[in-house]
């Protein structure tokens, strides 16, 4: 990598929302690489309508640990980002001890591989709560942080392959996540 691109993001704070593995630690890992401190939440345990595995307690530390290795700070809180109040406390958190914010990368999200008519009302409700309501709560909670420091940033919301694709037989496409766009924030 390239000294510019090491340095891109020097002096930058990033907020990475499913940030215990997988894409959230991908993102977190490059940003650090690239510069940034990093602001780390995961919801780190199981929603019972999601069929595969997700983060656990043990693999927050992991995303620290390998931040810290890359000589960058890292403040790592378990939060949902269903819940608004613990999502507000763990940001407020790492912008106190970190001192600003920079990029949003509103990661966290639900994946239910059935299709459309064989979706449960809980697998539709828990995946509205995360890829909607955890992206707007993420928006909404990152962007007065963004603004504060008069220099704006940057908001890149994870979304779908059923965003520009969309299979015919999923009801993921119809869900927020399937082509999200960040929400516009200009002078307050």
């Amino acid at each position: 990598m390239t000294t510019a691109l090491r340095n891109r993001f020097d002096g930058r704070v990033a907020f990475v929302t499913g940030a215990a593995r997988g894409q959230g630690r991908s993102h977190a890992l490059a940003l650090a690489a690239e510069g940034a401190d990093i602001i780390a939440v995961d919801v780190c345990e199981q929603i019972a309508s999601q069929k595969f595995d997700m983060a656990t307690e043990e693999d927050l530390p992991e995303t620290a640990a390998q931040v810290e290795q890359l000589d960058r700070r890292i403040v790592a809180r378990k939060a949902d980002v269903r819940d608004g109040a613990a999502l507000k406390a763990a940001l407020d958190d790492g912008v106190a001890e970190l001192g600003r914010l920079d990029v949003v990368c509103a990661n966290a999200g639900m994946f239910v591989m059935n299709n459309a008519v064989d979706f449960t009302e809980q697998e539709w409700q828990d995946t509205v709560d995360v890829d909607l309501t955890g992206v707007w709560n993420t928006c909404r909670l990152a962007v007065p942080h963004m603004r504060a420091h008069g220099e704006g940033g940057a908001i890149v919301i994870t979304s779908s392959v059923c965003g520009p694709r969309k299979p015919h037989d999923r009801a993921r496409p119809a869900l927020p996540r399937g082509r999200p766009r960040p929400p516009s924030y200009g002078p307050p």
